[in-house]
């Protein structure tokens, strides 16, 4: 499973990649191609930062005389919508905490504030606590993912590569259900993941194990820290 490349965040529009996104992507095409790791199948969700990223690591791929498949796109594999959750949430947690707001008033302007905001408010939607009207469920969101995954197992033979090109939220989701850990463990997971880092899954139609979680090697020796990016 493969998290996209940065996007274009505080931009008016952030479903795009960054030049340092489009950079990552290709990096990670450039070691698919020095490992030697050719894809039998090729998955991504809808959104535009996962499409490009799919796209420059096949463009890569396919410039080194390496085939990738095209991929086989599904919304079950898109991000939440963390938007809808900080609207619903926002408010119910003020109510309960009024110091919040000054996080809050922030969190636009300092990276912490967003982060202790956003850290808040989706740990409290991962447990689960709320009925938010308009706001899929946690469960409902990793529900989907898992059945993606189980689809590939499924149809899968011994030995199949697929790459699966989407972003932290189910990448987080597939990791925690692997192990065993609850919701709110899982969801801090994601923020721990590096844009267009690599998370490997071994997998037969009965069984999938977590062999690796958020590579991102490709990027530390060809762009030093400045290509390890988060958002």
């Amino acid at each position: 499973m493969i998290r996209h490349g940065q996007a274009s965040f505080g931009a008016a529009d952030y479903d795009d990649l960054s030049a340092a996104g489009r950079q990552q992507a290709r990096l990670l095409g450039d070691f698919f191609v020095r490992a030697g790791i050719r894809f039998d199948a090729c998955w991504s969700g809808t959104l535009r930062r996962q499409r490009q990223t799919a796209g420059e690591v096949r463009a890569r791929c396919r410039d080194a005389g390496q085939g990738m498949p095209g991929p086989t796109e599904t919304a079950d594999l898109n991000e939440y919508d963390y938007e809808a959750v900080l609207r619903a949430l926002i408010p119910v947690i003020q109510q309960e905490d009024p110091g919040f707001i000054n996080d809050v008033g922030n969190m636009l302007s300092d990276q912490r504030a967003f982060q202790k905001v956003f850290g808040r408010v989706m740990t409290r939607w991962a447990s689960g606590r709320d009925n938010l009207d308009g706001v899929r469920p946690w469960s409902d969101f990793s529900a989907r993912v898992t059945g993606v995954l189980e689809n590939l197992m499924s149809a899968g033979d011994r030995g199949r590569q697929v790459a699966v090109f989407t972003s932290g939220g189910p990448i987080a989701a597939q990791v925690g259900r692997v192990m065993g850990l609850g919701a709110e463990k899982t969801i801090s997971l994601s923020w721990q993941l590096v844009n267009a880092s690599l998370t490997r899954f071994t997998f037969s139609r009965e069984r999938i194990t977590l062999s690796t979680f958020n590579e991102y090697g490709h990027l530390s020796f060809n762009g030093g820290a400045r290509l390890v990016t988060y958002r």
